[in-house]
């Protein structure tokens, strides 16, 4: 499904139900405005006026209309915003980071580590001289 059709569907109807629950609402009241609108009867025990058919129609047609206005307006707010945000230039893509150098505390390890390698190293290569308590001669018979 087209993204732009996800966001229209999505959108317009959660504009439209919302639109309709506020046109009850307001349905509801114009009702009790013209209810109290009505003029008082002269005698108390008469019958009541029976109530006008249009009002039925209005219940209705305003959260029906409401809800459709408000639809209509989130597509052709949605199209246009598609419309503009398609047009517009893509941003250069951000050039790639440069490689993070060594670390300095690893650079300085590594010399230790290199400088104490070269002080073993020297210190077996050179022959030491014989020291005569750690010389052991065996007696022979003979």
């Amino acid at each position: 499904m087209h993204p732009l059709l996800k966001r229209l569907l999505t959108n317009s109807l959660i504009a439209g139900s919302l639109l309709a629950v506020m046109g009850v609402g307001l349905t509801e009241l114009a009702r009790m405005w013209l209810i109290a609108q009505a003029p008082a009867r002269a005698d108390p025990n008469a019958p009541a006026t029976p109530a006008e058919a249009g009002t039925d129609v209005v219940s209705y047609r305003i959260p029906l209309m409401m809800a459709t206005y408000g639809v209509g307006f989130v597509v052709l707010a949605e199209l246009f915003l598609w419309y503009v945000l398609k047009r517009r230039p893509k941003p250069p893509a951000a050039p790639a980071p440069p490689p993070p150098g060594p670390d300095p505390a690893e650079q300085l390890l590594e010399q230790l580590m290199r400088e104490a390698e070269a002080k073993q190293a020297a210190a077996h290569s050179t022959p030491s001289e014989p020291v005569p308590e750690n010389s052991r001669v065996t007696p022979t018979l003979g």
